[in-house]
């Protein structure tokens, strides 16, 4: 068993490939064909917005497919170029190399080398916890602005205009507006017909691949009528054959200055598969592995870097084409490769016209659906934090470079947590005849027994909260005007406590034993009770004050409690014991 335990680790895919139907190869190879119709033509057109020829697409296609589905944890993950990758690869390279140069190709392929070894590590030494730091809000405000971005880096393909690359967005708008005269209408009249064709063929034929017709049909017009001698910009001759064996370009000073992007390429492309995995598990009820899939991603990346590849990812819009098509296992992943190979081999000749407007086109239409600005103002109305998150990370992701725009945001995230943990909640509870349920008495505002002041505490108490949480305590009994007996903390959300934590209780102890009246702990969990008992705290107190639920609580308590006062005093009657006194 063990044996076949450290087999499946190394070789994940053998767990499917022995069980494997004829049945399952037929639904596997339809998703296959279905989805290299959309990778091929996709491939393409995330190199050219990466700044590398758009043959560079398809041989990043050859091997990361297959490679991302049998190493990861998800079978119908599809793994390839996408967009937000392909910006990021931009805005890395460009300072370091002009795009579609020699150096720059070499360069994409040492990032993919890179992100890979980084994948790799982060999966094999089980690091894959680190992607609980990335908030969905620092993403969803990333993925808007690079919806935006990677727009407007397509604008000048899409109308014909001749603009020189920017750094930043509001730069390149800008040359778009000043070159807006000299507009070139065939080329936009293609990419208009492109984008008519993909929104019209999703509306009344969702199914059917869009993008695939609409490259088609522009591809067919472009050679009929010659528009590629009336200036319209096409793919051109793409080299027939296979990616050569190369391996990338080592040179230290070179690797220390990708290194940074590397970790932020890794980090932000994976989030994208992160959130494809977290869907896909939850639809086919696999259990996703972050692990194992960093170490999909990783070989994906490093084996396809020296087979001229540049960095990959998980796809979300291929991977769910997969899903729907029918795809059972990482097999389907296998033959949309072997039909990239096919194509590299007999097709090339058919891209040569593709114009780059219509590929423009698809690439907009795509980034488009990541754009929810509702989403973002969402989040804000939900939780504040949460919304400077997301309008930071965008904001910072247009006006800067897009590239530490997410770690920012994660930093940010990072610092709305800490401050969190060092204020926390000490609600002051009560019960809810009406729902006849203890509650936030301050929310429904509703009184409290004046002789037990019942305190909630929502979070660990440790070095950086001990003095705040016992302070705030110690507010809250200040505030109270009624003789109280006892002070019962509830501390069932409390999973750690550290030395200063119990130093601050004992200071609270003395507190409120200087006002004459007793602490009760309710709901203490076994390792924070072993540490009160390890430190002394608990000597002076009454073990029928350790009272594991509520409602025993109550009951211990109202039996020690002055039954004259509640006779005569309280108008209230918060519990049942009460109407035994009244």
């Amino acid at each position: 068993m063990q044996k076949n335990q450290l087999l499946y680790r190394f070789f994940p895919f053998l767990q499917w490939l022995k069980d494997y139907h004829p049945v399952t190869l037929k639904n596997d190879a339809i998703a296959g064909l279905t989805v290299a119709a959309v990778l091929i033509p996709q491939s393409m057109a995330y190199a050219i917005l990466a700044g590398l020829p758009p043959v560079y697409g398809l041989y990043a296609s050859v091997v990361a497919p297959m490679l991302g589905a049998m190493w990861g944890s998800l079978r119908q993950m599809a793994t390839g170029p996408i967009a937000i990758m392909s910006l990021l690869v931009l805005t890395t390279l460009s300072n370091m190399a002009e795009p579609g140069s020699p150096h720059y190709i070499d360069l994409a392929f040492l990032l993919a080398l890179m992100v890979g070894v980084l994948y790799l590590a982060i999966g094999l030494f089980k690091f894959g916890e680190i992607m609980s730091f990335i908030s969905h809000s620092a993403v969803k405000g990333f993925t808007a602005a690079a919806a935006l971005i990677i727009t407007a880096t397509q604008l000048p393909n899409f109308m014909g205009l001749e603009v020189a690359r920017h750094e930043y967005i509001f730069q390149q708008l800008l040359d778009i507006l000043i070159c807006l005269p000299g507009l070139h209408l065939p080329t936009v009249t293609v990419g208009v017909t492109a984008f008519i064709i993909i929104y019209g063929i999703k509306y009344f034929k969702p199914a059917f691949p869009a993008s695939i017709a609409a490259l088609v049909l522009t591809t067919i017009a472009t050679y009929a009528f010659r528009l590629h001698e009336k200036g319209v910009a096409i793919v051109g001759n793409i080299p027939e054959g296979l990616p050569v064996f190369h391996v990338p370009a080592f040179d230290l000073q070179t690797i220390s200055s990708l290194i940074g992007p590397a970790v932020v390429i890794a980090l932000v492309s994976f989030a994208e598969t992160y959130s494809v995995g977290k869907t896909i598990s939850s639809e086919t009820k696999q259990k996703l592995n972050v692990d194992q899939e960093f170490i999909g991603q990783g070989l994906a990346n490093l084996i396809g870097s020296f087979f001229q590849s540049y960095p990959v990812s998980g796809s979300f819009s291929r991977t769910a084409i997969n899903y729907a098509s029918g795809a059972k296992t990482g097999i389907s992943s296998a033959i949309s490769s072997v039909c990239v190979v096919l194509a590299l081999l007999f097709l090339t000749p058919l891209f040569t016209y593709i114009p780059k407007a219509a590929l423009a086109a698809m690439v907009i239409s795509a980034v488009l659906l990541l754009f929810h600005p509702k989403a973002v103002f969402d989040l804000w109305k939900m939780n504040h934090h949460d919304g400077i998150v997301a309008i930071t990370v965008f904001v910072i992701s247009l006006i800067a470079k897009p590239d530490y725009a997410l770690l920012i945001g994660v930093m940010i995230s990072l610092m709305f947590f800490l401050w969190k943990t060092m204020h926390p909640r000490i609600v002051r509870v009560t019960k809810d005849p009406k729902l006849n349920m203890f509650v936030n008495a301050d929310i429904f505002q509703l009184p409290s027994c004046p002789q037990i002041l019942q305190l909630r505490s929502d979070n660990v108490i440790y070095f950086a909260n001990a003095e705040y949480t016992t302070e705030h305590i110690i507010k809250r009994m200040d505030a109270v005007k009624s003789p109280v007996k006892f002070l019962l903390l509830d501390l069932q959300a409390m999973s750690f406590i550290d030395i200063t934590g119990i130093d601050e209780l004992k200071v609270l102890m003395e507190d409120v034993k200087s006002r004459n009246f007793n602490v009760a702990f309710m709901g203490v969990r076994q390792p924070v009770m072993q540490t009160f008992k390890q430190s002394g705290l608990l000597k002076d107190i009454e073990p029928e004050l350790l009272i594991e639920h509520r409602g025993d609580a109550i009951t211990v308590l109202f039996r020690k409690i002055d039954h004259e006062y509640c006779k005569n005093k309280c108008p209230f009657e918060l519990f049942h014991e009460c109407s035994s006194v009244k």
